[in-house]
């Protein structure tokens, strides 16, 4: 489905996701997520959600710990003759593991990766060669390979023969062992050292003292050095070697990163799921939207943060028996955020997500979403607001069909009234005549009328509360609302005699 997802702010929807994410691969998708092109891939991974839901539910699980990003590692061990460091190769490592470990839960739940449990093993035979040849922080152990074996046995005796080497000097006042990479030296903390002959190699550690390196020991040093560069060297060549290996995998690590990227966004959609207290919507192929007792998502998650009101729930049915609700009432009444609130959980339930309702959620399979809300004047383009609405409504007009689900919000406002209200009339007349389905606001008069005689349109209305000037936010269908600028005006301390002289003129307008 297509949408406009910026008016509705579904950026804000996102962003919760994304923070429930565990990975930075699942945050990428949660950052990235829109509507599914048909409502059988927004099932898949609503099925996945439930079966998460279900596991966080039961204390089951799983919970996805925080795992490090892994693609630059896969996107540079592809190129041939490339050597990835010890470190890439424990995050690589870490992530594998993880997979192993989930794989038993989509074993008894496959609805949790459709694409088959086989996924988060498909590298896992990469592991045992890491770990014969790593240590757990990365570094190459002494004994990765027969070669390394020997050489470290020999660097471990060389080193201790000029451990020794060294003891007649460290007779010397103040004379202490220091080793620099390969090379031993004598460090004289407070100067010193004048009567040995060697190579002065500098001041000590933090530019303490002075380093001396006797001329006996300079030949084992260079030997200590040649066998530390080979151990580097073949180091170096057991990770290329190792890099060799990832890159015959890297179909499986891609999975196994597809895999993961999949759960831990169903994982952290199953947590939101349990914040909003939500449930699975029923997908279904004709173009129907039934909502009972729906909330505005992010108005429910501030109430629950101690931010705001609880929101009042919206219940809302089109279908082809009432395809377009012409919803009127007074400001502040609630019309936007009915909108707001029919827009995200359609699109919430085509992106996969559970949607916060306390009965039934039936979801049809709307190949458009279109939304004109807020102002749309363009300053760059020098569009007025009433011409940033005649844009909108060119575009409407050209690409609604009976698959298209519309939300304007003050259709026909920005111009002279009646014009105003004479061309909501002939969109929202076309707009039927194509079976478009949709809520539609407007302050205008004449639309109450015309949605009564229309047998497309159907009236609705948000309840407000007269004695006590409160909006109720109880959207009712059938009934058209009432205009009360008067009468708020009057209860507000607008002088009486200037709002009875506003009724007359106001007969006076309505007689002609």
């Amino acid at each position: 489905m297509q949408a406009d997802l910026k008016p509705l702010e579904f950026d804000g929807i996102r962003r919760l996701l994304e923070k429930l994410c565990a990975t930075p691969f699942g945050a990428e998708s949660a950052r990235n997520i829109e509507p599914a092109p048909n409502i059988h891939v927004a099932w898949r991974l609503q099925e996945a959600v439930t079966a998460a839901r279900f596991g966080l539910d039961s204390g089951e699980g799983p919970i996805l710990p925080d795992l490090p990003d892994i693609r630059p590692a896969l996107r540079q061990v592809a190129a041939v003759g490339s050597a990835l460091a010890g470190t890439a190769f424990r995050n690589l490592a870490r992530v594998i593991r993880v997979g192993e470990q989930l794989r038993p839960y989509v074993e008894k739940r496959p609805a949790l990766l459709p694409t088959g449990p086989e996924r988060l093993t498909a590298a896992a035979d990469l592991l045992p060669a890491i770990e014969a040849a790593l240590l757990p922080n990365g570094q190459v152990r002494e004994d990765g390979n027969d070669t390394l074996r020997g050489l470290h046995q020999e660097l471990k005796a060389a080193r201790q023969g000029v451990q020794e080497g060294l003891q007649p000097w460290l007779r010397e006042p103040g004379a202490k062992v220091h080793w620099a990479g390969q090379r031993a030296c004598l460090h004289f903390p407070q100067g010193g050292g004048e009567q040995i002959r060697g190579v002065r190699r500098g001041s000590g550690p933090g530019g303490h003292g002075m380093l001396v390196e006797p001329m006996e020991l300079v030949a084992a040093n260079n030997r200590l050095e040649n066998l530390g560069g080979r151990i580097d060297g073949e180091n170096q060549a057991l990770l290329r070697a190792l890099s060799d290996e990832a890159r015959l995998r890297l179909p499986g690590l891609n999975q196994l990163v597809e895999a993961l990227t999949w759960m831990d966004l169903a994982i952290a959609a199953a947590q939101l799921s349990q914040h909003l207290q939500a449930k699975a919507p029923e997908m279904v192929e004709e173009a129907i939207l039934v909502l009972e007792e729906a909330y505005h998502p992010q108005l429910l998650l501030a109430h629950a943060g101690g931010h705001g009101p609880r929101p009042r729930p919206l219940s809302v049915r089109i279908d082809d028996g009432c395809p377009i609700l012409v919803v009127t009432g007074p400001n502040t009444g609630g019309k936007s955020v009915s909108l707001k609130t029919v827009g995200l959980i359609t699109v919430m339930a085509h992106c996969g997500l559970h949607v916060p309702v306390e009965g039934r959620a039936i979801v049809g399979g709307f190949t458009r979403l279109f939304v004109d809300m807020g102002d749309p004047q363009n300053v760059a383009f020098q569009l007025s607001t009433y011409s940033g609405h005649v844009e909108v409504l060119k575009r409407l007009i050209a690409e609604a069909d009976d698959k298209t689900l519309i939300l304007l919000d003050e259709l026909g406002t920005g111009t002279d009234p009646e014009e105003g209200a004479a061309l909501a009339m002939a969109v929202l007349d076309q707009l039927a005549g194509r079976g478009v389905h949709g809520m539609v606001t407007t302050h205008l008069t004449p639309l109450k009328g015309f949605a009564e005689t229309h047998a497309c349109l159907r009236n609705a209305s948000m309840r407000f509360d007269e004695q006590r000037l409160e909006p109720t936010y109880e959207l009712q269908i059938g009934v058209s609302g009432r205009s009360l600028g008067l009468v708020i005006a009057e209860k507000r301390g607008l002088p009486g005699d200037l709002v009875a002289r506003a009724r007359e003129y106001l007969r006076e307008l309505q007689a002609h």
